[in-house]
């Protein structure tokens, strides 16, 4: 169990010097990636979640980026299964799931994939069972979760996206619908993934490398499914993996549904906010098709989320 702060050649060679548990080499091993920061209790109930899973041939791997309320305490003790990686505090989402997807790949056996996934979810026990079938039926494909709210788990709050990639348009799919209204099987092709539950083969990082963690700090997760569709693969959303999401503790800003001019600064420059100008430039720049789709893109994705603000400006 690794519990100090380490870096990345430090996670290698410890991953290449512990030794394999028995059956560890099976094809279709399944890593579980998990960053933590200051959830303590989301961090329990998520991996009380994968402690329950009926698909047995899986690791988790948590990463903690210097928390201070005693997450990684908790994990050493309470989950011993768990391999725990220790940050200062300076990874942020993308340097901390690196971390992990890192020490995974210094293990994984090219037939295994890696699942990035949050710690604020919460998922059934044959959550990692129907990702499995999935990708063992589509190899090439990098597979995300349904989503729907812990507290109103029968209705969708995230079913995937469509993205026009000249006017920055998000169409949002089957919001506010009911997951019954699907078929067990039933899946759709995106344009984008987010970090809360997908499911990419090793060998995607392989082809294209990990997350970009010069361009992204905290939001990193939708550039690298981008660049992957790119390269060939495949991106759905499975509704049969049905993650329930916390959205109440996201940051408020990213969620909340009036603003103020206090707001601004955070809006516009905040490391955890969506709408940050540095983070929608290098999307808009990474996955640009043309010079010309990129200016078209980031002229309009500046203007819808400064509508977005304005449409919702209160007070003082």
């Amino acid at each position: 169990m690794l519990s100090e702060p380490i870096s990345a050649t430090d996670v290698l060679q410890a991953a290449k010097e512990r030794p394999l548990e028995t059956g560890e080499a099976i094809p279709g091993r399944i890593y579980v990636v998990v960053p933590v920061f200051n959830r303590k209790s989301l961090t329990e109930r998520f991996l009380c979640c994968m402690r329950s899973q009926s698909f047995r041939n899986f690791e988790t791997i948590v990463v903690d980026d210097g928390s201070t309320d005693s997450t990684a305490e908790l994990v050493s003790e309470r989950f011993p299964e768990v391999h725990l990686l220790r940050g200062d505090g300076s990874l942020w989402w993308t340097g901390a799931i690196n971390l992990g997807i890192r020490y995974a790949m210094a293990r994984a056996a090219a037939e295994d994939s890696i699942l990035v996934i949050n710690d604020d979810v919460e998922v059934n026990q044959t959550y990692l069972a129907t990702l499995h079938r999935l990708w063992t039926s589509m190899p090439r494909t990098l597979i995300g979760s349904v989503a729907v709210d812990v507290e109103k788990s029968a209705t969708i709050v995230d079913g995937g996206g469509l993205v026009n990639w000249w006017t920055a348009k998000v169409t949002k799919l089957n919001v506010g619908r009911r997951i019954s209204d699907f078929g067990s099987d039933y899946s759709v092709d995106v344009s984008f993934l987010t970090g809360r539950g997908v499911l990419i083969p090793t060998e995607v990082f392989r082809k294209i490398g990990l997350y970009n963690d010069k361009h992204y700090q905290q939001s990193g997760d939708d550039e690298l499914p981008v660049r992957a569709a790119a390269a060939g693969y495949r991106l759905i959303v499975s509704y049969a993996s049905i993650v329930k999401t916390y959205t109440k503790t996201s940051y408020n800003l990213n969620v909340c549904d009036t603003f103020s001019l206090r707001d601004i600064w955070k809006y516009f420059f905040d490391i955890k906010a969506n709408a940050r100008l540095k983070g929608r430039f290098f999307f808009a720049y990474d996955t640009a098709a043309t010079p010309f789709s990129f200016i078209s893109f980031l002229l309009f994705d500046i203007a819808r989320i400064t509508a977005h603000f304005v449409l919702r400006l209160r007070s003082i």
